[in-house]
């Protein structure tokens, strides 16, 4: 990866003295990058009247060049691949499109065979700010500052619009992958994450080609507390089948790739302009040391604005100790309030000391973990070079995240944005920008290894032996198995006549339900193939004929749990990033409340119990109201260790659902288990 974005030399094949071409743009934008290594120029159309400065092919350059850039017709691609591989080179950038796959796949099998590294095709190119380097044909302003700032990009009209429209993010590196035919974004986020100037990387995606390489990489970046910031696009179903389970139907490609990078330590932003700002206030380095935020501003309705923002992001403004208001309200002007946030204006009279003080009283309260200078933030407006000096003194006051927030996106606030970079102060433009990027900040943190190592389930090895070859397994099986893993199941016996029906209710005792076992049918209560709150032998013997007469094979006879809030365990596969779980309330609460959480299998009890805790509907099982309190404990360990079964016969399950779940006061039961075995 080296010779691919930080090579000694470099070459140019296609070099061109068009002044619209790629060549002659390509020429110009890496000499004035200030790259210091050789560059060598390949023409065979110019070679003869350059006076030695462009050579006919590669076989005659003086030195063999570590890295090769094509820019060349896709037609003259293949050959030159060749060529460039046979000379010794360690890296290749491929402008062209290549639109044919075999020819990429070709192309790719020759540069994995030789070794080397690949930036495209189809590819917009990279800079290397760090080294001066600048390997493309698009212009990009040559004199960037560089920064600490990693950017991959699989859209490199993402990567111009960054880079080309502000200075206030600073880069380190930016690459446009192209179509990663040999080198994906994992293998350059793998190269980011160890260089030392990094301090956050940004990846635009529209997919991820190596699953398990992008795995490893965060996983690289988390070890290293080097935040990734991730934007990707693309909300298609989890596959084209049709699920059997609601899990199934609601659980999207976005959902699980979310759960996946919140697992692994990553913040998704919703937007260009939050991922902007998330690496705005990421690159700062700095790290939010408690829970409360602070801000400071010239306008009260403003920062009534704030609040409401804070809040909708599920941020808190910290309550100040009595003698930061103390330190506060001694530099206010009389009727002003020492408040959080602050509405800090007033006559304007000695107003860059009354912020500047605030301010730094605010940082050293221990309750807050980041402060928000907000104005309009515009260039060219003395009031607001006052302000800029103030915030630049607290800043150096204060080791906390402070940033300043322009509370409109549209504000002229470029030239102002740039000064306060060189000071190491983001300016993020937009409220709801910068609390999307406080709230990555404080949501960012140490992270438990991935998959940590364990032994498989006792039983797993039976399990999957047992379930080799088939597509289908009955409920009364599905509860053996749940059971096996520790999820309580209600008592229950197979029946194949109605005396045997009536026999296992006795057996049982109290109510019973009846279901069909008939193979193939997972909604059972849709088809009336489930019936409930039978009491009597009579009741029981009435709905075994019922079904049996529209249903074929035994009928399932099992123990009717007695009442408690529903819920619903799920789980998907993913076969790409391997197994989820979906925990939500079941039943009528589904609709009424709308929320559900999912996680990447497997997990621990405790990690289940968080997760629950973050639901709304968490309230429910705590004694809401005079209601019983419910066994939230039972729900998170019946969680978890479905989450063991998912990842233990991932090679096996495809799907797993128990809807409902009943949580009683002692107990989580699972009265339905659905699963769904992968094709052999």
């Amino acid at each position: 990866m080296d010779a691919l974005l930080a090579p000694q030399s470099i070459a140019l094949v296609g070099v061109s003295d068009r002044p619209d071409s790629y060549g002659h743009a390509l020429d110009r934008m890496l000499s004035g990058g200030g790259f210091s290594g050789p560059i060598l120029r390949v023409n065979p159309r110019l070679a003869a009247q350059s006076g030695g400065r462009i050579a006919a092919a590669l076989a005659d350059l003086p030195d063999v060049p570590e890295h090769v850039v094509l820019s060349l017709a896709t037609d003259r691609v293949e050959a030159a691949v060749d060529e460039a591989l046979s000379t010794g080179a360690r890296a290749l950038t491929l402008f062209a499109a290549c639109p044919d796959a075999e020819m990429r796949r070709r192309i790719g099998d020759r540069v994995r065979a030789a070794g080397a590294a690949l930036c495209g095709p189809n590819s917009m190119g990279f800079h290397n700010l760090t080294h001066g380097l600048r390997v493309t044909p698009f212009p990009v302003p040559l004199d960037l500052k560089p920064g600490g700032i990693g950017l991959i990009a699989q859209s490199g009209s993402i990567l111009g619009a960054l880079m080309n429209n502000d200075r206030r993010l600073r880069f380190s590196q930016a690459v446009s992958t192209g179509s990663e035919t040999v080198t994906t974004a994992a293998d350059y986020l793998h190269w980011m994450i160890d260089q030392p100037e990094t301090r956050v990387v940004g990846l635009f995606l529209e997919t991820v080609r190596d699953p398990l390489g992008f795995i490893a990489a965060m996983e690289a970046a988390a070890a290293r507390d080097l935040p990734v910031v991730i934007l990707k696009v693309g909300r298609s179903a989890l596959s084209a089948r049709m699920a059997i389970s609601h899990t199934g139907a609601l659980v999207g490609d976005d959902a699980l790739f979310r759960a996946l990078v919140r697992r692994l330590g990553g913040h998704m932003a919703g937007s260009v302009d939050e991922m902007a700002a998330m690496l705005a206030l990421f690159a700062q380095g700095r790290r939010a040391s408690a829970p409360g935020i602070a801000s400071i501003h010239d306008s009260g309705g403003e920062r009534e604005l704030m609040a409401d923002l804070a809040e909708d992001h599920g941020l808190s403004y910290a309550s100040l100790a009595p003698e930061t208001r103390a330190r506060i309200q001694s530099v206010l002007e009389p009727g002003i309030a020492a408040d959080n946030p602050l509405d800090a204006w007033g006559t304007g009279q000695g107003a860059q000391e009354t912020y500047t003080r605030s301010v730094a009283a605010m940082m050293a309260d221990p309750g807050v973990g980041t402060g928000l200078y907000v104005l309009n933030w515009r260039g060219n407006y003395y009031l607001h070079e006052m302000h800029g000096r103030a915030l630049a003194e607290a800043y150096q006051q204060t080791d906390k995240p402070l940033a300043a927030v322009s509370n409109f996106s549209g504000s002229d606030d470029r030239a102002i944005a740039a000064h306060f970079a060189d000071l190491g102060i983001p300016l993020l433009s937009g409220m709801q920008n910068a609390m999307a990027a406080v709230r990555a900040l404080h949501d960012h943190g140490p992270v438990a290894r991935f998959r940590p190592p364990a032994m498989p389930h006792p039983r797993a090895a039976a399990w999957r032996a047992r379930l080799a070859g088939r597509d289908w397994i009955g409920e009364a099986e599905g509860y053996a198995l749940f059971a096996d893993y520790g999820i309580a199941c209600p008592s229950h016996m197979l029946a194949a006549s109605r005396d045997e029906a009536v026999q296992a209710a006795r057996w049982i005792g109290g109510s019973v339900v009846l279901k069909t076992t008939q193979g193939g049918l997972s909604h059972k209560s849709d088809l009336a193939g489930v019936q409930t709150g039978l009491a009597t032998p009579d009741a029981v013997a009435a709905a075994y004929e019922d079904l049996a007469e529209r249903f074929d094979g035994p009928m399932l006879v099992a123990q009717m749990v007695d009442p408690g809030m529903e819920w619903s365990l799920g789980a998907v596969n993913d076969p790409d990033f391997g197994p989820a779980v979906r925990i939500a309330p079941g039943g009528l609460y589904v609709d009424l409340l709308g929320e559900d959480v999912l996680l990447m299998a497997p997990f621990t009890p405790d990690e289940a119990a968080s997760a629950i805790a973050g639901l709304r509907a968490a309230r429910l099982l705590s004694g809401y109201r005079g209601q019983p309190v419910l066994a939230a404990t039972a729900l998170g360990e019946a969680a978890a260790a479905l989450s063991r079964m998912a990842w233990d016969l991932r090679d096996t399950l495809d799907e797993i659902e128990s809807n409902p779940v009943i949580v009683g006061t002692q107990t989580a039961t699972a009265v339905d288990a659905v699963l769904r075995l992968r094709p052999s």
